[in-house]
């Protein structure tokens, strides 16, 4: 018997399910909705495809300008298939612009734009507590090279999708991504990219265009994201 189908990890956001083929998995975006900070957590329809869909825009634009990453197809139905990687336990947090956490822990203004982003690695456990170079290495959580590596593919993935946001009229302010090892050792993108993990901003009007409109009682969630999904859409797409 195979595993082709057979549940492989579930967790808040994502169920995940082995693949046709030994290296591979189906990760299913769930409709749910949490926010750590605000305590709140929700089950919104429609939020799992439209994150999905988003995701696998940004992997394909991802693939096209050869930043590794673990996306093979979107299969439909908020699913995708993805190659299997042995995931570090980081979340990696460009920042670009103020908000958040970081105006809550330091004396920084709300919208402060940095002159130039600013890494975050947060462990992911508990309470997601910040991470240095040298508790990453004595964790046995990544060497050294590999905290390298790191860094230069966050800081050229905040520069791509700055700079296509940017051109759909949306500022990116921060957003957080994970990366993990694949069968040859390589280290790549994997999880997800979405406004679920990203603060965006309409250029004219600083509205929100992420998950900031569900932590904060913004408005709809969910025309938050078509908006956005809208706006990095080819147009032959969105017909």
């Amino acid at each position: 018997m195979t595993k082709n189908g057979l549940l492989y990890t579930c967790g808040k956001s994502k169920s995940m399910y082995h693949g046709e083929e030994n290296d591979s998995i189906i990760m299913h975006f769930l409709d749910s909705v949490s926010s750590y900070t605000q305590n709140k957590n929700a089950r919104i329809i429609g939020t799992g495809i439209l994150r999905c869909e988003f995701s696998s825009h940004i992997f394909e634009l991802l693939h096209k300008k050869g930043v590794p990453n673990h996306y093979i197809s979107n299969i439909g139905m908020g699913r995708m298939k993805v190659n299997k990687l042995d995931m570090i336990k980081l979340e990696i947090i460009p920042r670009n612009i103020a908000a958040g956490s970081i105006v809550r822990n330091y004396p920084i203004q709300y919208g402060q734009v940095f002159n130039q982003p600013i890494l975050k690695l947060d462990l992911k456990y508990s309470n997601d507590p910040m991470m240095n170079s040298d508790y990453i290495v004595a964790m046995g959580i990544a060497t050294k090279r590999e905290i390298e590596v790191i860094r230069e593919i966050a800081f050229e993935l905040n520069a791509i999708l700055k700079g296509f946001l940017l051109e759909r009229g949306v500022k990116l302010v921060d957003f957080k991504f994970e990366m993990g090892r694949n069968a040859a050792g390589e280290l790549v993108i994997g999880d997800e990219i979405s406004p679920d993990g990203m603060r965006l901003w309409d250029i004219e009007t600083n509205q929100s265009l992420d998950k900031d409109v569900f932590r904060y009682n913004k408005g709809d969630l969910v025309h938050a994201y078509e908006e956005i999904l809208k706006r990095i859409m080819p147009v032959e797409s969105m017909k």
